[in-house]
């Protein structure tokens, strides 16, 4: 396998933890990215990083009229998710990005081999914080609706936590490099949820799984420390480069609207 795009060595990745920020941003960011591993400019990547002010972020083509006037009278911005999947009210959550290329030797491969792959670590993950028996999802799940929430049903390959669906994910491959963005439901807020989606069940949230708060440090930290465990990664706390902010305004710019389909196709 050739080298990760970064000139890294195979096992050595970037940690980037970006904290909270506003919806447009954290998308940019995981657009950017993508780019730049493509074109070489980045190493293989673990992000973290939260959504402030909540917000509502829809799968890559996902229709946005179903919540467009609730999220109007609710004050959220709706952001569109380079990525595929559900929609996702992210008020409290905390959530992941991995970009890295195809041909990476933790991570790349088939797409199944990438899901799998990554679920191992999330487990991992899940098993740090005290989960009781976190498990990896392998049937393909009911077919939802496309305008179904993205916690209300659990695919293949995604975990879960006494049946209920705590990390929501999705993955996009594009130029030899894939982007896969995951949600962990930390923490959630029904009365907002059960405007956005009634009708639809409501999935417990992490911290009431677990019988207490989950701090966005603590999340973290776990996360980078399953990642580097369960795939044998040395994972580099990093900053974004200037390539990357310079490619990240260009994004952001280039959006034109928060409900514009994903720039760069």
């Amino acid at each position: 396998m050739s080298s990760p795009a970064g000139g890294q060595p195979p096992d050595r990745w970037r940690f980037l933890d970006s904290g909270p920020g506003p919806g447009p941003l954290q998308m940019a960011i995981d657009e950017a990215l993508l780019l730049a591993c493509a074109r070489g400019l980045s190493p293989p990547t673990l992000r973290v990083f939260a959504f402030r002010p909540p917000c509502l972020s829809l799968g890559r083509f996902q229709p946005a009229g179903p919540w467009e006037e609730a999220c109007r009278a609710l004050g959220l911005e709706v952001v569109r998710r380079p990525t595929g999947g559900g929609a996702v009210l992210h008020a409290g959550d905390v959530c992941y990005a991995v970009v890295a290329p195809l041909d990476d030797p933790a991570v790349g491969g088939s797409l199944r081999r990438s899901y799998c792959q990554i679920s191992l670590a999330l487990r991992r993950f899940l098993e740090t914080l005290g989960a009781p028996s976190p498990e990896v999802c392998e049937a393909e799940g009911r077919v939802a609706s496309r305008a179904a929430a993205c916690f209300a049903l659990a695919g293949p390959y995604e975990v879960t936590v006494r049946g209920a669906k705590v990390i929501g994910s999705a993955q996009l491959r594009r130029r030899g490099v894939l982007l896969q963005q995951g949600a962990i439901r930390t923490e959630r807020d029904g009365a907002l949820e059960a405007r956005l989606f009634p009708g639809l069940p409501q999935a417990p949230g992490l911290h009431e799984l677990l019988g207490r708060p989950l701090a966005y440090r603590e999340v973290a930290a776990a996360l980078r420390d399953a990642f580097a465990e369960a795939l044998g990664l040395t994972l580099t706390p990093a900053p974004l480069s200037a390539e990357e902010r310079e490619l990240c305004r260009t994004v952001l710019a280039s959006a034109g609207g928060s409900l514009q389909a994903a720039p760069g196709r």
